[in-house]
C-alpha cells in the first residue's frame, strides 16, 4: 500500500535500523498505512503492515499515548491531533504560505476563480496554500492533500523544471490516467513539459479532475530555480481555452511578485507594475 503518493514498502521498511529506531521506523509505518487508507483497525493494520500483532498492539499504545494516533467511537485507529500540530508548523515554517497569502488573495479576486500554491514532495504535487473562488462551484483539492506531477498544471511546472532524476523516475512509472483527457503516454507528456518551458506556463486540459481547467506558472527562489508553481483553476465551463493567455498572465505577475520576496531578481512588465485593485477582473 502507499500513502500520500509515497511508497510504503521503501519508506516504511526497516533496513538496517535495529532496537529502538527498527520500532521507530515500524511505527511510522503504521501511521502511514492510516494517512493513506483512512481509519482502520488493528486487524487491518496488522495484516497490512506484515508487523506481528502484539508489536503492532504496542506500537499503537505508544502512538496513543503520544496523540499521534486516536481511537475512535467505531475503534478504529485515526491521525492523531498531535499530528495536526506538526503538520501546521511544518506549513508555518515553509514560509511560502505567508509570503504568498496576499497575492493570491489579489489573483482570487481578480479572477473571482480558485487560487492554488503547490510544492514537490516524494515526485507527488503537496498542495501548500489554496484562496478559494467566491463563486460556489469550485475544484475539490485542499491544502495538505497530494496530487500527480503529470495530471495536473502544477505538477507539469514543476516536472517541466525538475532535475532530471525526478523526471526520469516520473516517466518510467505508470501514468495514471485521472481523466479521459491526462496524458498517458511518456512521449506525449515529455513534448507537453517542453511546451510548458517555452511558453512560461503549463495547461490542465481537464486532466486531472473531471470539468477542471487550470494553468499554472513557477515561482522561483533566489538561485532563480522553480521551487513552486501558483494555478488558477476553475469549472471549464467559466474558464474557456481563449481567457487562459489572459489568466496566465495575471498569475506570471503574481509569482513574478512571489519569486521575488524569495531573492529572485527579473525585470517586471507591466503587468507586475501595476497594483492589483487596478487589474480588470476576468470573467
Amino acid at each position: 500500500m502507499s500513502r500520500l503518493g509515497m511508497d510504503g514498502a521503501s519508506k516504511t521498511a526497516p533496513g538496517a535500523a535495529t532496537g529502538t529506531a527498527k520500532a521507530l521506523v515500524k511505527g511510522v509505518g503504521l501511521v502511514d498505512l492510516i494517512a493513506a487508507g483512512g481509519p482502520q483497525r488493528l486487524t487491518d493494520l496488522a495484516e497490512a503492515s506484515g508487523i506481528p500483532r502484539g508489536t503492532v498492539v504496542r506500537l499503537l499504545e505508544v502512538l496513543l499515548d503520544g496523540e499521534i494516533l486516536r481511537l475512535d467511537a467505531a475503534g478504529q485507529y485515526d491521525l492523531g491531533p498531535r499530528l495536526a500540530v506538526w503538520g501546521q508548523r511544518f506549513l508555518d515554517r515553509l514560509d511560502l504560505p505567508g509570503l504568498s497569502e496576499d497575492l493570491m488573495a489579489g489573483l482570487s479576486a481578480r479572477t473571482r476563480e480558485t487560487c492554488f500554491l503547490g510544492i514537490v514532495q516524494d515526485d507527488q504535487v503537496l498542495y501548500v496554500a489554496k484562496t478559494d473562488s467566491p463563486q460556489a462551484v469550485r475544484p475539490a483539492a485542499v491544502v495538505g492533500t497530494v496530487n500527480p506531477l503529470h495530471s495536473t498544471g502544477i505538477g507539469k511546472v514543476l516536472l517541466a523544471h525538475a532535475d532530471p532524476g525526478t523526471q526520469r523516475r516520473c516517466m518510467e512509472r505508470p501514468l495514471v490516467r485521472k481523466t479521459p483527457g491526462t496524458i498517458t503516454d511518456p512521449e506525449a507528456l515529455a513534448a507537453e513539459l517542453a511546451a510548458t518551458r517555452d511558453r512560461g506556463y503549463a495547461i490542465d486540459e481537464i486532466e486531472n479532475e473531471d470539468g477542471v481547467r487550470c494553468v499554472a506558472v513557477p515561482v522561483r527562489d533566489h538561485t532563480g530555480r522553480v521551487v513552486a508553481a501558483l494555478s488558477v483553476s476553475a469549472p471549464a465551463y467559466r474558464f474557456p481555452r481563449e481567457n487562459l493567455p489572459e489568466v496566465a498572465e495575471l498569475a506570471l505577475a503574481a509569482a513574478a511578485t512571489l519569486s521575488g520576496r524569495l531573492g529572485h531578481h527579473t525585470t517586471a512588465g507591466p503587468a507586475d507594475a501595476r497594483p492589483p485593485e487596478t487589474q480588470e477582473e476576468v470573467s
